[in-house]
């Protein structure tokens, strides 16, 4: 006659069953799934945070080169990068003039809707573009 313990009983059961592990795996699939789909959002939101950044910083340094250099605003963006008698550079490194998507911000010196001063935009590819003249993002 084989009698069962507690002991016995547990070393029996010592491993998940296929329902148990088809569940666990069910709810880290779902997890996942709610993290990419909010993660992907925020990629987008962090490339306009970014243009808005750098273009804020592009116009304030192309002020700084008008306030150096008799009222002049800089012909393009690259003249911010050099050092000269009157000061610069005003912006860190050439990286600076590019956007998220590895192309060159647009400026153009005396621009059209900037009350006078540097027009300087980024057209973000699918969202819009972002400019200096206005804090929305304009859409396409």
């Amino acid at each position: 006659m084989l009698i069962r313990t507690r002991h016995t009983r547990r070393v029996d059961r010592a491993a998940f069953t296929l329902m148990e592990m088809m569940i666990v795996v069910a709810i880290i699939v779902a997890l996942a799934g709610i993290g990419i789909f909010y993660f992907a959002g925020q990629a987008e939101e962090g490339n306009k945070t970014k243009v808005r950044t750098d273009i804020k910083a592009l116009s304030d340094a192309a002020l700084m080169f008008k306030t150096q250099h008799s009222g002049q605003y800089p012909n393009q963006l690259e003249d911010l990068l050099v050092r000269d008698g009157l000061g610069g550079p005003y912006i860190k490194n050439e990286e600076s003039l590019y956007d998220p998507w590895n192309r060159k911000y647009n400026y153009i010196q005396v621009g059209q809707y900037n009350n006078g001063g540097p027009d300087i935009w980024c057209d973000m590819p699918g969202i819009g573009k972002a400019c200096n003249w206005t804090s929305k993002i304009l859409t396409q």
